[in-house]
């Protein structure tokens, strides 16, 4: 019996990993190819294949026809990730924000990060961000545990397109976020987004924070 259970979450565990690279290749590509599912797996083609095989028989990914012989994950394979929204400025990138980023993750399969526009940070914070917003999304494509960075726009409203595009199981808030988990949800209550989880997340460490870090840039001097 045990050894059952550890085989179906063994199972369950490669069926994640497969989903979570077809959903980053639609989401990517639009479609993909057989070639395409080997090589991020690193896995032959033949073995590429045999796995698509698999997932398409599941109706998990469908072919499309155009281009020819290419794939896209379905909204049944969707349904088996778990889909994780985040967002934030991430001007000067510090231990805390990768603590934040990584316990995000961990509420699901797939992490999306937003990034803040250059006119949100200088409206909210009343000053320019350091880094543009094309530098941010760039810094944070390269985290491991983020799978996809997209920028935000200046129009808090724009938000809610953000949502109903992504489609996420989960909503995470940083720490120092102002909004509430309660405005959140009525605000997509308000607008129909239903069964969506929020999550306010709790400083990890406390003392790293950008503000400390702009606090203390006048204290040092730079070439």
């Amino acid at each position: 019996m045990k050894s059952e259970s550890k085989s179906n979450e063994f199972f369950q565990t490669l069926l994640k990993e497969f989903l979570r690279t077809a959903y980053l290749l639609t989401h990517e590509k639009g479609s993909f190819s057989v070639s395409d599912f080997a090589s991020r797996l690193k896995r032959t083609q033949e073995e590429g294949l045999a796995l698509l095989s698999v997932l398409k028989g599941l109706h998990m990914i469908e072919l499309v026809t155009d281009p020819a012989e290419h794939y896209s994950i379905t909204e049944g394979g969707k349904n088996n990730l778990k889909i994780v929204l985040t967002g934030g400025v991430f001007d000067i990138v510090h231990l805390g924000h990768l603590k934040t980023l990584e316990e995000a993750k961990s509420h699901g399969d797939v992490l999306f990060v937003v990034v803040a526009s250059d006119e949100t940070v200088e409206s909210n914070k009343g000053r320019p961000p350091l880094n543009s917003q094309t530098s941010r999304v760039e810094l944070l494509s390269h985290v491991d545990f983020v799978d996809i960075v997209q920028k935000g726009t200046s129009d808090p409203k724009k938000f809610l397109d953000i949502v109903i595009t992504v489609e996420p199981d989960v909503i995470v808030l940083g720490y120092d976020q102002s909004l509430s988990e309660a405005k959140l949800s009525k605000l997509l209550s308000d607008n129909n987004l239903q069964n969506i989880e929020i999550v306010k997340l709790k400083a990890r460490i406390p003392n790293e924070k950008s503000s400390l870090k702009f606090k203390n840039l006048d204290r040092h001097s730079f070439e």
